[in-house]
């Protein structure tokens, strides 16, 4: 029987492998890293940094060996319980510092203009409170045999279970009809970069019954 585990810091390195091969051909990170040949290792790097980020409430859910992780951060307001504004901010502050190093030495010249799209998509988040599905990747060789659905069932039950929205946005159409399978809705769509396609989508909470 397939277990889904919460994943720790442990599996740092794994997760961000597993990520960056699921991701290698996502439009928006075929953007964002255009060096075909550097994407696989940036993207490891990129998704090791949001790994040492979390926000606290974070969670990571996973398949203990099949390779398949979500990503969610909970509902805004509960990530800073308990720490102090000030001591945030400066967490922050000192975030987007190193995210500004590790993009431009990643990138170059090129840093910025994926830096401000990536702060458009930021912006355009829910107001609402809702746990954010940050990633949800599963590596190649793993597809297409349902780990996915597996691995999203945790935090949809218990969004339904306690009455909250989940959201997320596709940044890639062919996975728009996987999320509406699982309750998600487009609440819109806008571009970044060359015209890499966003589609953000919420997941209202469903009665006992109506999965």
């Amino acid at each position: 029987m397939l277990e889904i585990v919460r994943m720790g810091m442990e599996r740092r390195d794994q997760i961000a492998e597993i990520w960056a091969d699921a991701f290698e051909q996502d439009p928006l990170m075929k953007w964002v890293f255009p060096d075909d040949a550097a994407r696989f290792s940036s993207l490891a790097r990129w998704w090791g940094f949001a790994i040492d980020r979390q926000p606290p409430g974070s969670e990571l859910h996973g398949t203990r060996i099949d390779g398949c992780v979500a990503y969610w951060q909970p509902p805004q307001g509960q990530e800073n319980s308990s720490t102090g504004s000030e001591e945030a901010d400066r967490g922050e502050s000192e975030g987007q510092k190193a995210f500004v190093a590790m993009m431009t030495d990643l990138l170059g010249d090129l840093a910025p203009s994926r830096m401000e799209a990536l702060g458009q998509m930021h912006q355009a988040r829910l107001a609402e409170p809702h746990w954010y599905l940050a990633v949800l990747g599963t590596s190649v060789a793993q597809q297409s045999k349902g780990l996915g659905s597996k691995v999203l069932a945790p935090m949809l039950d218990r969004c339904d279970r306690v009455g909250e929205l989940a959201y997320l946005e596709s940044s890639n159409p062919a996975n728009v009809g996987f999320y509406r399978r699982h309750g998600f809705e487009s609440i819109g769509e806008f571009t970044l970069g060359d015209g890499v396609l966003i589609t953000p989508m919420v997941r209202e909470p469903r009665p006992p019954g109506q999965r």
